[in-house]
């Protein structure tokens, strides 16, 4: 019974660090990214090439600056435990919109593709976190909605967003973007 428990434990942590890692790109917030990784671990992203953790924040913000959101969708994730080390594939969709006010002439509104994470994570200190990332793209497509509908609170890329409100009471007050 207490191997079964561990083993929730176990995936259950590592689920929540990939959460982290979502919520990090898609709230803008680089620390809450870099706490999905080991300080040395490293990722490899596809066309991007490899990074450190801090590396990849860095390309990030830079990539980052002309969206207007990000939607990391998090799917299936398998896992296979084997001590202190954990061998995951995620599957993922991004949904990302860009900033009217900075886009290029040309450049689709809105972005939709979708792959898998494949990593290491290993347990440290008792802290489950991405060792090594292998990032496998397997799709990409352009849409060009021309509508935002009025009827929608729109997120924020920052600490306003009201899912950092705490205790969450209703709609924001501030004024949306």
């Amino acid at each position: 019974m207490q191997t079964a428990l561990q083993e929730l434990l176990d995936r259950q942590a590592i689920l929540s660090c990939l959460d982290r890692y979502a919520r990090g790109l898609d709230r803008k917030d680089p620390e809450l990214l870099k706490s999905a990784y080991h300080p040395d671990a490293t990722d490899h992203h596809g066309e991007l090439g490899d990074h450190t953790p801090d590396s990849l924040v860095s390309d990030w913000l830079l990539r980052d600056a002309g969206r207007r959101f990000s939607q990391h969708l998090l799917l299936n994730t398998s896992i296979e435990l084997d001590g202190d080390v954990a061998h995951t594939e995620t599957y993922y969709q991004l949904v990302v919109g860009a900033d009217p006010a900075t886009a290029a002439e040309g450049q689709p509104r809105l972005t939709l593709s979708g792959g898998r994470y494949v990593d290491r994570f290993e347990r440290r200190a008792g802290e489950w976190r991405i060792a090594r990332r292998v990032l496998i793209s397997e799709y990409k497509a352009a849409l060009d909605p021309r509508d935002r509908p009025s009827h929608l609170m729109w997120a924020r890329r920052d600490r306003d967003d009201p899912s950092y409100d705490r205790p969450l009471e209703g709609p924001p007050s501030r004024a949306q973007p």
